[in-house]
């Protein structure tokens, strides 16, 4: 159903946990006898999407409906399924559902049934039992994941696990990406592979410009009806490995896109302009019928890529994204750290959005390992001036989340910086050498220690460095890695054989992870010296939007 799952050449096939997941959602519904309709909680149209296909549904003759307060629902339906979080606060709803539709219940003998996912809440179940809906519950089931597809055979394929703590790295999240998909996250949020953005932005007119990257072109590869729930003022578009182009152009240096973009530009026209005079009527027929929609799914590709690059185009260009990026590059190479920043002072003047500010702030903290006192009451003093005494809310959410605190002896980041090289001065940004390009010279320390692991003394040669990373670290080997330490003597050909497999980590990041990392391991993976191949798990994609406000609070 999503063939780029499977990876070219990769070791780790997640088409298979994608199928177990479509499959069991297919064994609960069939459970089910009878019509029925499927109510989307709003949070789950994403996901769904991710394990399944609208057609699924079309040819079981299922409607979908989005959960909301005033749902109405057909009458002859039997049988009602919500798909749903397990959030207490949906549960008042579906209470509500209940006891609104008695009449047509009773009428028609309609049956209510719940499946949560990830897994059941037993405070959700208790929300519905104290509602007096519970009795309607009759197949309430974790929609979960199942282990067992995660690989073929006896075995586990993961040979090894790097579990990461968001607290070990605060400043990389709060770092502006730099790579072409970080970027489009950043500015308009990339939701479960999928970007919305205005249709207004992808005429229909299929033109396909060889000049500037500002320039819009076609629209959308992927039609509203593709989409289990879509939005007909948005246009839908696939952020995947799938896509031919985006796969070679999301891990790129966003200077290096506009280049890519241009050239391929260039040889579609040529392409799809080249003279037919000295071909021959056969020639000309396979053109027709085989090169050309292909060149036509390219110009498609190119056309809708432009256009976002020309949306990118024109934030990076402002002034304010230039000033802001200007100012956390100083704090990454500690310069004025222990100072008040004139460039904070005059946005806390100006009254700037409070977010801005507060994350330039923490960058700042991030770098000095903590402000001293006089600087972080000094910057307390000049927010609430302007902003009013409710900031302090916010900075106390901040400091609870170690985002801002005073400044201790110990300088991590500093000694972190120069004895892990997070920061590069001759890094290029076009066909890079080092990870150190997702943000133009800054590497991010957790794929920086990630790096490190797949030298052949893995951490050991970074043990006084990794002290200073705060909270415990440890390391539990459970048998002889490949690549880690060498083979004994004593190897059989079918070990020595495993030299040339590439051995794949599972890299976990526990507080979320940026797209800037992800390219960054990306790139490691690419390099053949490393023989690695990586599983990236998260509890969630962030950025520095997102992961601030996520810890600023109301």
């Amino acid at each position: 159903m999503f063939p780029h799952l499977k990876g070219q050449g990769q070791r780790v096939n997640l088409q298979l946990l994608q199928e177990a997941n479509c499959r069991e959602l297919v064994q609960q519904l069939e459970r089910i006898e009878g019509s029925k309709v499927i109510v989307l909680d709003e949070a789950m149209i994403g996901p769904l999407n991710l394990v399944t296909r609208p057609k699924l549904f079309a040819d079981r003759g299922i409607r979908l409906l989005a959960l909301k307060p005033d749902l109405h629902l057909p009458r002859e339906v039997v049988n009602v399924v919500y798909v749903v979080r397990p959030r207490v606060a949906l549960m008042d709803q579906l209470a509500g559902h209940v006891k609104a539709g008695g009449q047509a219940a009773a009428a028609t003998g309609r049956q209510y049934h719940i499946l949560f996912a990830p897994r059941r809440s037993c405070l959700c179940i208790s929300q519905l039992e104290n509602s007096g809906a519970h009795r309607v519950w009759e197949h309430a089931k974790q929609l979960g994941r199942d282990e067992r597809t995660l690989y073929n055979g006896d075995k586990g394929i993961v040979d090894q696990l790097i579990l990461l703590d968001r607290s070990i790295d605060l400043l990389s999240p709060l770092a502006t990406q730099l790579t072409y998909e970080g970027l489009i996250d950043e500015f308009y949020g990339i939701r479960q592979n999928k970007l919305m953005l205005p249709s207004e932005h992808f005429p229909s007119d299929g033109g396909l410009s060889v000049g500037a990257v500002g320039n819009i072109g076609n629209g959308s590869r992927v039609d509203d009806s593709q989409s289990l729930l879509g939005d007909g003022e948005k246009k839908t578009i696939m952020l995947h490995s799938g896509e031919t182009l985006y796969a070679e152009l999301r891990n790129k240096h966003f200077n290096e896109v506009t280049k890519l973009l241009a050239r391929k530009a260039r040889e579609i026209h040529a392409q799809m302009h080249a003279t037919s005079q000295d071909k021959s009527v056969k020639e000309i027929k396979s053109f027709v019928e085989n090169l050309l929609p292909q060149l036509m799914a390219q110009k498609k590709a190119t056309s809708e890529h432009t256009a976002i690059a020309g949306l990118l185009h024109e934030q990076v260009n402002a002034v304010t994204f230039a000033d802001d990026l200007a100012a956390e590059q100083e704090f990454m190479v500690c310069a004025d750290i222990d100072k008040p920043s004139a460039y904070i002072e005059d946005q806390i003047a100006s009254k700037a959005e409070l977010r801005r500010v507060l994350r330039l702030i923490c960058l700042q903290c991030a770098a000095s390992s903590g402000l001293k006192e006089k600087l972080l009451n000094h910057y307390k003093r000049e927010l609430v001036q302007v902003y009013g005494l409710e900031v302090l809310l916010t900075i106390s959410n901040l400091e609870k989340a170690g985002l801002l605190h005073q400044q201790t002896e110990s300088r991590a980041y500093a000694v972190l910086r120069k004895t892990l090289h997070l920061t590069v001065d001759d890094n290029v940004e076009v066909e890079p050498k080092d990870i150190s390009y997702v943000h133009s010279f800054y590497a991010p320390l957790t794929a920086r220690l990630v790096e490190h692991s797949l030298k052949p003394l893995g951490w050991q040669s970074l043990k006084s460095q990794i002290n200073n990373l705060p909270g415990p670290t440890f390391e539990d080997f459970q048998a002889q890695l490949v690549g880690i330490g060498g083979r004994h003597p004593g190897a059989t050909v079918a070990e020595k054989s495993l030299l040339h497999v590439p051995r794949v980590v599972l890299v976990c990041f526990v507080g979320g992870c940026t797209f800037a990392e992800v390219a960054a391991l990306r790139f490691l993976a690419a390099q053949e010296d490393n023989n690695v191949e990586f599983l990236i798990a998260t509890t969630k994609i962030i950025n520095k939007h997102s992961f601030l406000d996520s810890l600023m609070g109301s």
